[in-house]
């Protein structure tokens, strides 16, 4: 099997002070329980299980260091819930009211443990403010009211100025502001969470799943050694298909950020806007997402690549980072000649019909794969609820999650090219429609 590979950077995890050397298993490792992948999901799934099963051991089994993979590379949006535009009206309404509540319910399990646990990542429950920047965002904007409204969402409306004086940036026409979403460095929250979790589980880093020998018991060959388990579960997301799972379930999309220095006094003043540390979201699709961090960065995402080839093409990458310099040259003129620090990656999953991949799999063997937006909530929640799955705990927001559809099958390559790079195509619009 291919192991699990990201960039070699990432820029919320190189902010970050080194961590301490990685545990990796060392010869046969005898456990009762393993779950691979410590992504939000897989973090939260090992939490769960050992809330549980409190005398049983937990092997919480990780490729890379926690927080650098994929998880840790995203916008930093803990999303109360998400919806696409192109889902209007909703076709089934009950549903996207369940995948409503089991976002908002992992964002309030993330709270929960930031609070008690006082996490340092920059947790700050800011809320989201969807802006335009001309009249396909304007669109955009309408389709996010219709869908608030749908959901029982309140939210209120922001004109340019009033933008303006928030970030300090005319570049924008118009917001919708939604209450509840929290901004993180969200490589921060995942060492933050596993450096809390129950003393029964043991967790693996550097350490990518070679080969994985079904039956009774399971065997989880790395590196170094294996671990040998009577029940694994999966939380492996865009990697699943390397551990043979989902592979005709998924499509495989490259999406790239970048994050500044931090900014001078001067250049905070020359910013402008009332302080805020914000965050921001395009009304359309593949506009770009925005973070202004509590210690003076700016964090740009935008531009897509399908598969994960992209975060290791040096070419690619560094047109990427001019696209982001100008895209913030855009927003802010006065900050043209802010540096950026690093430009990164991330290898996300996209199913069909956004179905998800959950509950068991075969023998002994169980999985939460795929959560097609909002991944730090619902991937929270996921992994929450699979623990519970299997203990045979029952609840509301568990009838929610089952409620979600499997994965519709999509055709092999090159079928799965042509449909992922239109839809990349599709979903790219003009930084500079202003």
């Amino acid at each position: 099997m291919k192991p699990p590979s990201n960039a070699a950077t990432n820029g919320w995890y190189n902010v970050l002070p080194d961590p301490p050397p990685a545990r990796r298993p060392e010869g046969s490792v005898r456990v009762p329980w393993a779950v691979v992948g410590a992504g939000f999901t897989g973090l939260a799934a090992a939490r769960r299980l050992a809330e549980h099963y409190p005398d049983q051991p937990i092997a919480l089994i990780e490729a890379e260091r926690v927080g650098f993979g994929t998880s840790g590379r995203n916008s930093g949006f803990v999303l109360d819930f998400h919806f696409m535009p192109y889902q209007l009206p909703f076709p089934d309404q009950a549903l996207a009211e369940a995948r409503k509540r089991l976002s908002s319910g992992g964002l309030a399990i993330l709270c929960d443990l930031v609070q008690a646990n006082q996490i340092a990542c920059q947790w700050r429950q800011w809320g989201k403010l969807w802006v335009a920047a001309g009249s396909a965002g304007e669109k955009g904007l309408d389709e996010q009211r219709r869908g608030n409204d749908s959901l029982g969402a309140s939210h209120t409306d922001l004109d340019a100025g009033e933008i303006a004086r928030i970030t300090g940036s005319g570049f924008y026409t118009g917001g919708v502001k939604v209450e509840g979403t929290a901004l993180v460095n969200p490589a921060a929250l995942c060492r933050g969470l596993v450096q809390t979790l129950p003393g029964n589980v043991t967790v693996y880093e550097d350490s990518p799943v070679l080969r994985h020998r079904r039956g009774r018991p399971h065997r989880l060959e790395t590196a170094n050694g294996e671990v040998v388990t009577d029940q694994v579960l999966l939380c492996t997301n865009v990697f699943s298909p390397s551990l043979c799972v989902g592979g005709s379930a998924m499509v495989a999309l490259s999406i790239f950020a970048s994050i500044t220095r931090p900014m001078t006094d001067e250049e905070k003043s020359a910013m402008g806007g009332d302080g805020s540390h914000f965050g921001l979201l395009p009304s359309c699709m593949g506009g770009s997402t925005l973070q202004h961090t509590p210690d003076g960065r700016i964090v740009m995402r935008n531009s897509g690549y399908y598969g994960p080839g992209g975060t290791s093409d040096t070419a690619f990458m560094e047109h990427v980072r001019r696209i982001h310099a100008e895209s913030i040259a855009k927003r802010w003129p006065q900050l043209a000649e802010l540096d950026i620090e690093h430009t990164w990656g991330g290898c996300v999953a996209i199913t069909r019909n956004e179905g998800h991949i959950f509950g068991r799999l075969g023998d002994g063997m169980w999985g939460s794969i795929g959560c097609n937006g909002a991944g730090v909530s619902n991937g929270t929640m996921a992994g929450t609820l699979l623990a519970d799955h299997i203990a045979g705990q029952d609840s509301d927001l568990l009838s929610d999650q089952m409620r979600i559809p499997a994965p519709a099958w999509i055709p092999p390559e090159p079928i799965r090219g042509f449909i992922g790079r239109r839809r990349i195509r599709r979903n790219t619009v003009d930084t500079t429609e202003r």
